[in-house]
Parts: structure tokens; sequence; C-alpha cells
């Protein structure tokens, strides 16, 4: 289950951002984003790093962050990811949430340089969530489920519970995922159930982690009956999309369905044989 859950963290979802993520009452957006979009859409880096270092300078988190990204990616200045992860931090410190969550991911992952460390990740994840960032308050639930503690359970699941109501599907797939780890763990078939409906719901909308899911059930047969020519269907689909893991997927049951395919011919020569 920790190793499943786990890896639902490693890639790492940074990004270069101009949306406010506070509450309107509480954040006014400076005007200077409009022009730094601008430069960006321009692929202008280098005026939109000077910009931003110039919003920076007055102590905007939201500028800050953005800073970090440009340096971790090497557009307008030289990348230096030690120091992207210094503006992250002064930008999470100021109570920036994406920064928080990007420090998360990279502690999770043990990525930019820094060691792996899940409880750092689970504090800056819980500090994003708090303030506001849902993709945290789901990371963070993840990481709660994966400490196989009932209270770390129920932390888990009071985070994710408003989000579920709202009818969050990243949340009610987090869930499923639980439901049915759970279930096995405690032999009960009610949430695997609970947790297997959930999942069909989810890839029926089209939900891409569900339909992956799904793929891998029908492909291994343990929670659902082996299907391999539907998990197949559900690859491919997805492959044709560049959705990630998918053609490796797709290869693995092609893989299994030519070994399925040569079984009745060995056994077919070795009667003849006898």
């Amino acid at each position: 289950m920790k190793k499943i859950l786990l890896a639902a963290l490693v890639a790492v979802s940074t990004q270069f951002t101009f949306a406010n993520t506070a509450p309107a009452s509480t954040q006014k957006v400076d005007p200077e984003f409009a022009k730094i979009e601008q430069l960006v859409n321009q692929k202008n880096f280098k005026g939109a790093y000077n910009a931003l270092s110039a919003l920076a300078n007055k102590g905007n988190a939201q500028a800050i962050y953005n800073l970090g990204y440009l340096t971790q990616t090497g557009q307008g200045t030289k990348k230096d990811e030690k120091r992207a992860i210094q503006l992250y931090q002064q930008a999470s410190d100021k109570g920036y949430p994406i920064a928080s969550y990007v420090l998360g991911k990279n502690y999770a992952a043990g990525t930019l340089g820094l060691t792996q460390d899940i409880n750092k990740a689970k504090q800056l994840f819980d500090k994003a969530s708090k303030n506001g960032l849902m993709d945290a308050s789901i990371d963070y639930a993840v990481l709660m489920f994966s400490e196989n503690k009932p209270e770390s359970d129920k932390k888990g699941l009071e985070r994710l519970a408003p989000l579920i109501k709202a009818g969050n599907q990243q949340a009610i797939h987090a869930k499923a995922l639980y439901d049915i780890s759970n279930g096995f763990k405690l032999k009960d078939d009610k949430p695997i159930k609970a947790g297997l409906e959930s999942i069909q719901n989810l890839a029926k909308q089209g939900y891409i982690p569900a339909l992956m899911a799904m793929g891998n059930m029908l492909a291994n047969g343990k929670i659902v009956e082996q299907n391999l020519p539907e998990a197949k269907k559900i690859f491919g689909a997805l492959a044709e999309n560049n959705v990630p893991q998918a053609k490796e997927s797709l290869q693995t049951v092609e893989k299994m369905i030519a070994e399925q395919g040569k079984k009745p011919a060995q056994s077919a020569t070795t009667q003849k044989k006898s």
C-alpha cells in the first residue's frame, strides 16, 4: 500500500503561476503580473525574470515563487536548482501555498538535490492544504494513509471529505484506492466493492487515473475478472493520447495476450507427442 500511494507523489508538478491562489478579500493581484505574463507568452524570459525580480524585492511571494521556477528551469537566468529551492522556501515562508506544495513534492520524491524526507513533505502539504490548495490536501491524505495507522487514516479521510462532497475527482479516486487497500487489509469485501464502484464511475467520466487503474485491474485479474482485450483497449486509447505509462502498460498487456496465445498450441503439441 505504501509503495502504491507514494508512487502517486513522484511526478512533480512545478509550473509558472499567474493566478491568485488566495481569496480575493485577502490578496490583490498585482497588475504587473499581466505584463509579466505577456513577456512569458512572447518567450521573453529574461524580461520576465527582471520584472519578477523587481516585484520579489518588494516581498511579493508569488513573484519569488515564479523566480524559483525560472531559476529551476534555466529560463531568463542560469539554471540553479539549489537556488530555486531557496526561492521556493522563501515564498513558502511568506504563505504562498503553491511554493509549499512544490517543495513538498520535491521532498517526497527526493528531487532537485533534496534528500527524500516524507515527514517534511507531509508538513509542507499540510501547510499548503490549510492555505486552500486542494491538490495539497489530497497528497497530504495519501501520505497519511501510507502510515497505516488508524489515527492517520482518520486525518486523511477528514482532509478528503469536503473535496469528495464537492465532487473532486482526484479526491474521490484517492478515497477509492484507500477503500480497496483497506478492504484487503481487513479482509472485508464491502470497502473493496465501494472503491471499485467509485473507480468505475470515474473511468466512465473519462478520468485518466481511474482509466489506468481499471486497465491494471483488468490486466492482473485480482479485483475484477481478467479481461486482457479490454485492458488493451483502454491502454491503447490512453497511449494514443500520450498518457504517461500507458504505452508501457499496453506493451505489457500485448505480451500477456501473446503468451496466452501460445499456451493452447503448446498443449496440443504435448498431446501429439504423448
